[in-house]
């Protein structure tokens, strides 16, 4: 029979998930972020996030969490690990390592409130958030750097915006991500080259010429790693 006990001096190491979890609003980037309302940390803002229960998959804990702590219950588009933080320091609590997820929250916008020990929920501007508990700053960061990595080589963009769309909201989210600016003319160069795009037939209304609708082409999916 296989000793299961912990050699002598080893660790005990608690396991948790925080959830970076993304989604556009007017134009702009948000990540949702809840109020804290249990020490450590009580009153400031952090990711969705918490302890893994025994036999619970990684997955599973990451939308338990994100469900439980603000209300959310729709299901990402998207959700993937990232990266896993494992400092020393990390938690004033003991040596926890955190199994960071990143998700695409559906188009438009989703209410959110505080649930379980947190006291709100927020979304707020990605790239303007307050200071944040632990060393959830560095796993927002990083989430972002992922985001923008998605773009050059997957179709994670398309995951923020409805089924069909201009091309005019898809250079949106690609600025709002990148946060920075992108020529008109060599983005869509680019977009359409990819053969990930095709047009939906449809045109949308409004001030001026009619815009061309576009959708995913079929057997293209973003890559779940």
């Amino acid at each position: 029979m296989t000793d299961l006990a912990l050699p002598r001096g080893a660790t005990q190491v608690g396991l948790a998930v925080d959830v970076a979890a993304f989604a556009m609003h007017a134009g702009e980037l948000h990540v949702l972020l809840v109020q804290r309302g249990e020490l450590p940390h009580a009153r400031d803002w952090a990711l969705p996030g918490g302890f893994v229960h025994p036999g619970e998959e990684l997955h599973e804990a990451a939308l338990r969490e994100l469900r439980t702590e603000t209300s959310v219950e729709l299901e990402p588009r998207h959700l993937e690990q990232f990266f896993t933080f494992g400092e020393i320091n990390r938690d004033p609590r003991g040596r926890i390592v955190s199994v960071a997820h990143l998700a695409v929250l559906p188009h438009g916008t989703i209410s959110v409130s505080g649930g379980g020990h947190t006291l709100g929920a927020e979304w707020m501007p990605a790239h303007r958030t307050p200071k944040l508990a632990f060393d959830h700053q560095a796993i927002l960061d990083r989430a972002l750097g992922r985001l923008q990595l998605r773009l050059e080589y997957a179709n994670l963009a398309l995951e923020f915006l409805p089924d069909t769309f201009t091309l005019p909201e898809l250079q949106g989210v690609y600025e709002a991500i990148l946060n920075r600016k992108l020529d008109k003319r060599n983005f869509r160069k680019r977009l359409l080259a990819q053969g990930s795009l095709t047009p939906s037939g449809e045109r949308r209304s409004g001030v001026g010429r009619p815009a061309q609708l576009y959708r995913r082409a079929k057997g293209t999916r973003t890559p779940a790693l």
